[in-house]
């Protein structure tokens, strides 16, 4: 018998909380930036991911980190971080199940630095995008530098998730299997 697409009752609920806690991971600290702020949100980007599996994952993470943005006064950018965030989580999703025979830290570590640097990099071009064509209107050589301005933070900001990310991955990976193991 084939299984059903459709998303179970405890499939909803866990993608409800795992959306909950990435937007009060990305609300609750948040501190100022140039452009916007650093928050660490992206830890509960890698959770979701481990908990969901890349596509709820990254679904998950996308709504989470959307409403940030959106309820945080951040318009402009709500839009890219849905795009961002959803790469972000299904990148790192699809890192993991390709890596499955490797050490769980590599794996992790692995999936996680390499979704990160896909996140820096298409922040920097959405910052392009806003900078140069949205808001200011200034055109695409001081978009890049305007955008520039946020590569430090972002970097920042997924290397404090991924910090969060890591120990918290092995508890969390634990507890997923023993909840489903019955």
């Amino acid at each position: 018998m084939e299984r059903s697409k459709s998303l179970n009752t405890s499939e909803l609920v866990l993608m409800g909380l795992m959306i909950a806690l990435t937007y009060i991971a990305g609300s609750i600290i948040k501190i100022p930036s140039v452009g916007g702020f650093v928050q660490i949100g992206d830890c509960m980007v890698f959770l979701s991911v481990i908990v969901l599996g890349k596509k709820k994952g990254a679904i998950s993470s996308a709504l989470g980190m959307f409403l940030v943005d959106a309820l945080g006064g951040y318009y402009f950018w709500a839009p890219f971080t849905l795009v961002i965030k959803w790469g972000m989580a299904y990148i790192a999703g699809s890192i993991l199940e390709k890596m499955s025979e490797n050490k769980v830290t590599v794996r992790y570590t692995i999936a996680f630095v390499s979704s990160g640097i896909f996140m820096v990099i298409a922040y920097f071009f959405a910052g392009i995008i806003i900078s140069g064509f949205l808001t200011e209107k200034i055109g695409l050589i001081q978009g890049i530098a305007y955008s520039a301005k946020d590569i430090l933070g972002n970097i920042i900001q997924v290397s404090t998730g991924i910090v969060i990310a890591l120990p918290l991955s092995a508890v969390v990976s634990k507890a997923k299997q023993a909840v489903f193991a019955h």
